[in-house]
C-alpha cells in the first residue's frame, strides 16, 4: 500500500503545518472524527474541536519550532511516533506524539504525551 511508505512524510507535513500555524492543511490531514489527546487540552473528538484546539495553542505563542529526535514508523499498524522538542517562543517542551493513521493516510488520532509542569 502507497500509504504505508510515506507515513514519515505524512508525519513530517504535519508538524511542519503546525509549525506555521496552517489550519486549512491540518483540516485536510484530519479525519472527520479525528481524536486529540494531551494532558493540558485533555480529550477532543471531531476536526472541529481539534482544530479549534490547536487555533487556541497558536494564538498562544508567536512562534512554534520543532526540534525532531527521531520518528518511527509502524507501516503494518499505520502508526508513526515521533520524538521531539517543541520551541514555543523560546520555552522548550519535550514531547512524544503517537499519531495514528486511517488506510487513506489521514490522521485519525494523536495521542501527545508530556510533562505538563514543562507547559506552567
Amino acid at each position: 500500500m502507497q500509504v504505508q511508505n510515506n507515513l514519515k512524510q505524512i508525519s513530517e507535513k504535519y508538524f511542519e503545518a503546525f509549525a506555521q500555524k496552517n489550519l486549512h492543511v491540518l483540516s485536510e490531514m484530519f479525519t472527520d472524527d479525528v481524536v486529540l489527546f494531551d494532558p493540558i487540552i485533555k480529550e477532543v473528538k471531531s476536526k472541529e474541536e481539534v482544530l479549534a484546539a490547536n487555533k487556541k495553542i497558536f494564538e498562544s505563542a508567536q512562534e512554534i519550532k520543532f526540534v525532531f529526535k527521531r520518528i518511527f514508523v509502524d507501516n503494518e499498524a499505520l502508526v508513526s511516533t515521533a520524538e521531539l522538542k517543541i520551541d514555543f517562543d523560546g520555552k522548550l517542551i519535550e514531547v512524544v506524539d503517537i499519531i495514528e493513521f486511517d488506510e487513506m493516510g489521514k490522521i485519525k488520532k494523536i495521542t501527545a504525551y508530556l510533562d505538563s509542569k514543562q507547559v506552567s
